[in-house]
């Protein structure tokens, strides 16, 4: 399959003509004003990648004068040969990144030369570029399939941003450095480099002529830049993912103003001011300047269906102004600050419990009620695929990804709230009566676990896993609309699942299946960060979780929240499929977050 370019999308009496057509269907404008019968229009996705073998090959054998041997090729029984031979050989997006050698060891065409003749012609067989291997693993593993997106390959033609020319170098971009992380070939990820840097170079062509600019397709390429990075970077979210989600918001927030403005618009803004909380979370990093007045924007200008997000917006503002005071000064244990502090975090776990009852009963606004439905029979859905044979049915994914928000938030908070009873007894002893502090710890690390089991459950409706059937998406794709761009949740949610597999208390099925489900996602995407969010969730051979677990002792505390493993310990690789470890050892937390115990500071308030 050879990728041509864009081809004209006129008709073939215009193009036959060489004038330009309209394109309006069912008949053009030019063949209707001279009495013809308008033909129709081309398929633009055939077109775009059209099989040129038996042209390539009449090519190259009247080239290499054996055109005797273009009857034997086009005999039956050769062509028959041929056909099973091309068929077996072509590969497909999941065998291409099988192993570092499959681009050799895998001929899409090969053909059947007389001994003679072979010792004289040296091409014997014709490839697929990477480029358009590229593509092609683009689209099939971050477009088809993905919630709001095409669900199979000719729903492409008819979107538009497909076919922009300034766009294929981005498809290529994401798809080479993916296959090459899946198959550690160093070459695909210099080309990968290559076509990133002439994206950027589109996007800022683009953005230096705003009246030509198309906005779907200008946000899309931004975030598909920060898409990339989570792809080759492994371990905290790197400045340039946090430069391109911030460049994006700045960019739709210049829209905002605009006269009737649309809610879709609004959403797609919302979605990025909350994306960004975990980049900066994650990161140890204090909010942008900037931050306060896109928040300000979206109290102004959301839609009152819209409040609940920015609702939790403000609430997730406030616990990361919390962290960022918890990330600069020490905390000691009975002064008047140390249980301000958990004061805070108690307040900060109501309202999202408030939130939480007030939107589940649908009582402020319908649409943000959700169902969770099991299959039955028991075994419908792969079990790696689908947690508990549950899933959610949201009224769209903006919803959907809404309450994922929410999930996070208070996974964190109440994670933080454990750690404080674990390092200040005697603050958390001036904030609860003696005899109501294990009720308090043990309502916690309920919340805990009923929370985390939630997020997981909710994975379907954001990742469509592999193993999933049409049957099986038939039951999960009754949340539809409201994604905006459909990949742009992957990177959320793993930092997502991999909270709810670390969260202290829970189950260690929990972690297992968190685990497996962020292994499955980078042999799916290829997406690095994946791949290292997967390595901090280790369960031993006995079923011990190992890793973001809670601690009964403020040494394991330490060693839990430790940057690096002891001396010693080795962590299996993925691929070893290894479920022991030599050393018990733990991996940094999520985003590496840190709390600062030892060193005193001079107090101040964070807010």
């Amino acid at each position: 399959m050879v990728y041509c370019g864009k081809a004209s999308q006129g008709c073939q009496n215009c193009r036959t003509r060489r004038i330009k057509c309209d394109k309006v269907r069912p008949q053009c404008t030019q063949c209707i004003r001279v009495g013809k019968s308008c033909p129709g229009y081309r398929d633009q996705l055939s077109l775009m990648f059209r099989d040129e073998s038996t042209k390539v090959i009449q090519k190259a054998h009247a080239q290499w004068g054996i055109s005797d041997l273009l009857d034997s090729v086009d005999s039956p029984s050769s062509s028959s040969s041929s056909s099973s031979s091309s068929s077996s050989s072509t590969p497909s997006p999941k065998s291409i990144v099988s192993s570092p050698s499959s681009f050799s060891q895998r001929p899409r065409f090969e053909l059947s030369i007389s001994p003679e003749h072979r010792l004289t012609r040296i091409p014997k067989e014709i490839y697929a570029t990477r480029n358009d291997q590229a593509i092609q693993f683009y689209v099939e593993h971050y477009v088809v399939g993905h919630p709001d997106e095409p669900t199979a390959p000719h729903e492409l033609r008819m979107v538009d941003w497909m076919y922009a020319p300034e766009f294929q170098d981005m498809m290529a971009a994401v798809g080479l450095a993916s296959m090459s992380n899946l198959t550690g070939d160093k070459e695909l990820d210099t080309m990968a480099r290559q076509k990133y840097g002439l994206a950027l170079q589109h996007t800022a062509s683009s953005l230096a002529n705003p009246q030509a600019m198309n906005l779907n397709i200008s946000i899309r390429m931004v975030i598909m830049l920060a898409v990339y990075e989570v792809i080759r970077n492994k371990g905290r979210p790197a400045d340039a993912v946090r430069t391109h989600m911030m460049g994006a918001t700045a960019l739709l927030s210049n829209f905002l103003c605009t006269p009737n403005l649309s809610q879709d618009l609004m959403r797609g803004f919302l979605q990025l001011c909350l994306s960004m909380l975990n980049l900066f979370y994650a990161g140890n990093l204090a909010l942008p300047p900037a931050y306060s007045g896109w928040f300000d924007s979206c109290k102004r200008l959301a839609a009152p269906s819209d409040k609940p997000a920015v609702e939790i917006l403000d609430i997730a503002t406030r616990f990361l102004e919390l962290q960022a005071y918890l990330n600069t000064y020490a905390l000691i244990d009975g002064q008047p600050k140390t249980s301000q502090i958990i004061r805070d975090a108690l307040a900060i776990d109501a309202e999202l419990d408030a939130w939480e009852r007030r939107h589940s009963q649908g009582d402020a606004s319908p649409i943000w009620t959700f169902l969770e439905e099991r299959c039955s029979p028991p075994g419908f859905f792969p079990r790696d695929a689908v947690f508990d044979d549950c899933y959610h049915v949201y009224a769209d994914h903006w919803v959907a990804r809404g309450w994922n928000h929410q999930r996070w938030l208070r996974l964190l908070t109440c994670r933080s709230l454990i750690e404080f009873s674990d390092r200040y007894p005697l603050s958390c002893s001036q904030v609860f009566s003696p005899n109501r502090m294990a009720a308090e710890q043990a309502n916690i690390l309920a919340t805990i676990r009923r929370v985390a089991r939630d997020l997981l459950v909710s994975i379907p409706t954001h990742y469509r896993h592999p193993k999933l059937e049409r049957k099986h998406r038939d039951c999960i794709d009754r949340t539809s609309g409201g994604a905006w761009i459909g990949v742009a949740a992957v990177p959320n949610l793993l930092f997502r699942i991999q909270v709810a597999g670390s969260a202290p208390g829970v189950p260690r099925e929990y972690t297992r299946f968190a685990r497996n489900m962020l292994e499955t996602i980078f042999a799916d995407t290829g997406m690095l960060q994946a791949r290292w969010l997967a390595e901090t969730l280790v369960v031993d051979a006995g079923g011990a979780r190992v890793g973001g677990g809670n601690s009964s002792s403020s040494s394991k505390v330490k060693q839990e929240r430790a940057d690096t493993p002891p001396a010693g310990g080795v962590l299996p690789s993925i691929e070893s499929g290894k479920a022991s470890i030599v050393v018990p050892q733990v991996q940094p937390q999520y985003g590496g977050q840190q709390l600062l115990w030892c060193e005193e500071r001079p107090e101040e308030y964070y807010y």
